[in-house]
Order: C-alpha cells, then sequence, then structure tokens
C-alpha cells in the first residue's frame, strides 16, 4: 500500500479537483464501489479466486479514505492502481506466499 500512499500525495496531482471535496458529491461507500470496480476491472488479480472476496478489501483503507476526502477521482486512481499494483509482492509481503 506504500505505492498507493505515495502516489497519491503527490502534490498538484492532475487526479486532484481543486476544491478538494470527494468529486461527484458522492459518498465514500459509492466511490469505493467505483475504485474497486475499475481496479478489479484493470487488475483481475484484485478477485481472490473462488471466492467473494477481493484484495482491497483487506487492505488499510486510510490511504483511499484520504483521497476521498482531497477529491481525487475514484475512475482515474483506480485506472492506475490496476496498473501499478503487483499482486504477487503484496500476497508474498504479507506472508500469504513465500
Amino acid at each position: 500500500m506504500a505505492l498507493f500512499k505515495k502516489r497519491t500525495q503527490l502534490s498538484g496531482s492532475n487526479n486532484s479537483h481543486s476544491s478538494g471535496e470527494p468529486p461527484r458529491g458522492e459518498s465514500w461507500e459509492v466511490w469505493y464501489a467505483r475504485f474497486k470496480a475499475v481496479a478489479t476491472s484493470g487488475n483481475s488479480r484484485l478477485q481472490l479466486q473462488n471466492s467473494n472476496q477481493n484484495i482491497l478489501d483487506l487492505m488499510d483503507h486510510q490511504p483511499l479514505k484520504d483521497a476521498f476526502h482531497r477529491g481525487i477521482d475514484a475512475t482515474e486512481l483506480g485506472v492506475q492502481f490496476a496498473a501499478d499494483f503487483d499482486v504477487g509482492a503484496f500476497l508474498r509481503d504479507n506472508g500469504i506466499f513465500r
């Protein structure tokens, strides 16, 4: 999640709205659902096989909540996250695969 946190903390990001308000006036739940759908669509390994669980649901959501409150667009962030997130490294780093 450090990569994600680093990217959302970049100042002057093109994904940030100048108002700092959540985009589209949506709730955290709607924003997160959109982020999750876009990220999973772009990186199907986020959805655990033979399970209803998604790796995103198991992660610390604070960096995502920070992005939400800063007004970062969930769709753009989901696309970026899907491209950058290494599922295998995450699972190894968290002791799931050795």
